[in-house]
């Protein structure tokens, strides 16, 4: 009578553990998930439009040109929480970005002669952060900046703005500066290409 009695035990124990698993299932199917969904592609859409807009406007304004050529001669890193001496760029992503909590990776790709193919940098300020991999959501605007020789490299100067003071034309010899010459036959000096990834 006791075999039958714990057979009978091990029987109820086993159709409980599915009758819970199964409503677990169960439950889980009947939970709509589409408005957290929708919610995050609005969030991304909203993005997406945001970062291609403040690009479409410092391209205009000549805010990002300035910031490709400040960039190495007057900063090591373009940062929209800049507090001393921002440049116009870095303003911009500051309102645009900063000030809204969220977070972004700037990126230069541009010709490099002498391993003759495209180099990329990520030039934004690193904080910890923004070293973890973008998630899925995450929206990227692009755009390109020509640079000729008769440009001159942006440097930061004695007054409160950075990068607004003029340095020597790219047509000089800057042995130091991150961009190369790719056709020093022509007024073309390089093409960069700004990425901007933002989540």
């Amino acid at each position: 009578m006791s075999g039958d009695r714990g057979q009978a035990y091990t029987l109820e124990g086993v159709l409980a553990a599915i009758l819970v698993v199964a409503a677990t299932v169960y439950g889980l199917q009947a939970i709509d998930t589409r408005a957290w969904e929708d919610g995050t592609r609005q969030e991304t859409r909203q993005l997406s439009q945001r970062a291609n807009d403040l690009l479409t406007v410092a391209g205009e304004t000549g805010a990002l040109r300035n910031a490709t050529l400040c960039y190495s001669a007057g900063k090591t890193r373009l940062n929209g929480k800049q507090e001393t001496k921002p440049a116009r760029f870095e303003r911009m992503l500051n309102q645009t970005f900063d000030a809204q909590g969220d977070q972004y990776n700037l990126h230069f790709s541009y010709w490099n002669v002498t391993s003759d193919e495209r180099e990329t940098q990520i030039v934004s300020e690193r904080s910890e952060e923004n070293l973890n991999r973008p998630p899925a959501s995450a929206t990227v605007a692009t755009t390109t900046v020509t640079l000729t020789d008769s440009m001159a490299i942006r440097i930061n100067g004695p007054g409160p703005d950075g990068c607004t003071e003029t340095g020597p034309s790219l047509e000089s010899d800057i042995s130091t500066y991150y961009l190369q010459d790719v056709d020093e036959q022509s007024e073309l000096y390089n093409v960069v290409e700004v990425r901007l990834t933002v989540w």
